[in-house]
């Protein structure tokens, strides 16, 4: 085995049942060649939109971000029933034609469901951010900044991802761990300037990735060996 490298622990662990709504935070996680078992499952999307990108995000309703979607048993996400949780206190099933018709009427369009089991994704499947980008950002942006309004699926505790570019994570056991392929930087728009606990916008964030990190936090990534990812597992990158 070629020689490796301890690069940190996971500290995060994402996954999002619903694309562009709120996520769970979760303590482990099944890689498969799909992605994160049960990541962005679901996506609600303009009826009309005939674009390569039909998806209902938070710059057309902001408060989007603000609709928790869980998984009823998270041990098993392809198969679970989804639950929303709305702000003003609502709970809906995913499928319901209610969620679809409040959604609608957030949008001020025809809003509908679409289930796609190996995920709806912009890009590549596996998103990693390493916690020294967001402490950068950080000090360059005046106060903290949360992982969660990146929406990765794995933050690990030290470390810029920029580093790790086209080289292979192992994750657990560094012979025989979870592996995970990070590509290409993830470059950003305008959804990060909402803030994912309030809904509010600020435009500032997005001008300091772009002049800071040339708008790009975050990497995306492929798996390559699967297995279970779980909190606090080191992570090796080989040499």
């Amino acid at each position: 085995m070629s020689q490796t490298t301890e690069i940190g622990r996971v500290a995060g662990l994402y996954r999002y049942p619903v694309k562009l709504m709120r996520g769970e935070s979760v303590s482990a996680v099944d890689v498969r060649w799909s992605g994160i078992d049960g990541d962005r499952q679901y996506a609600f999307y303009k009826r009309n939109d005939k674009s390569r990108f039909p998806w209902l995000t938070a710059r057309a309703v902001s408060k989007m971000v603000l609709f928790e979607a869980l998984y009823d048993d998270g041990s098993n996400p392809r198969t679970s029933r989804v639950t929303v949780n709305t702000p003003d206190g609502g709970t809906f099933d995913v499928t319901s034609d209610a969620l679809a018709a409040l959604l609608s009427s957030e949008a001020g369009e025809d809003v509908a469901l679409l289930q796609v089991g190996r995920g709806t994704f912009d890009s590549m499947p596996i998103s990693v951010v390493g916690d020294a980008t967001l402490a950068a950002l950080g000090r360059v942006y005046g106060r903290d900044v949360e992982a969660v309004r990146f929406r990765p699926n794995i933050v690990i505790d030290s470390g810029n991802e920029r580093d790790w570019l086209n080289g292979c994570l192992i994750f657990g056991d560094a012979e025989g761990g979870v592996q995970i392929r990070l590509n290409k930087p993830i470059d950003r728009c305008s959804l990060v300037t909402v803030d994912p606990r309030t809904a509010s916008r600020e435009p500032g964030l997005l001008r300091a990735v772009v002049e800071n990190f040339q708008n790009e936090i975050g990497a995306y990534g492929v798996a390559e060996r699967l297995g279970r990812l779980e909190i606090g597992m080191k992570v090796w990158l080989p040499k």
